[in-house]
Order: structure tokens, then C-alpha cells, then sequence
């Protein structure tokens, strides 16, 4: 995970299963849990489907 300015965050995420678009709504869920759902933005930086995924989280 690496911290890029006050709000955004860039997560890299490796997995042989692909499953991306799973630590994604993981990352979402959380947010929402905590009521910040509405702050926060996470999507794909690269391919969701590769083995090494980087996600942006940017708090808004």
C-alpha cells in the first residue's frame, strides 16, 4: 500500500485466483460499514482480472 498526497491510497493486490473485484467490494463494504461510503471512491488502476491488481482509493 503506498500513500499518494492526503487522499488517495494505491493498494497492490496479487492473487492467482484473480479475484480483484472480491478485496474491491471487501475495501467498499468497510467503508460503508463505517459510514463513509459516500466519501470514498475504489476502483481499478490496472486490469481487474490480472494477477496483480492495483486499486485506487481516494477519499472525496
Amino acid at each position: 500500500m503506498s500513500q499518494v498526497g492526503r487522499n488517495m491510497l494505491i493498494i497492490d493486490y496479487h492473487s492467482k485466483r484473480r479475484m480483484a473485484g472480491f478485496a474491491i467490494g471487501i475495501i467498499k463494504g468497510l467503508a460503508s460499514y463505517f459510514d463513509e461510503g459516500e466519501k470514498v471512491s475504489v476502483l481499478p488502476a490496472t486490469e481487474p482480472d490480472a494477477k496483480r491488481v492495483q486499486i485506487r482509493v481516494q477519499f472525496l
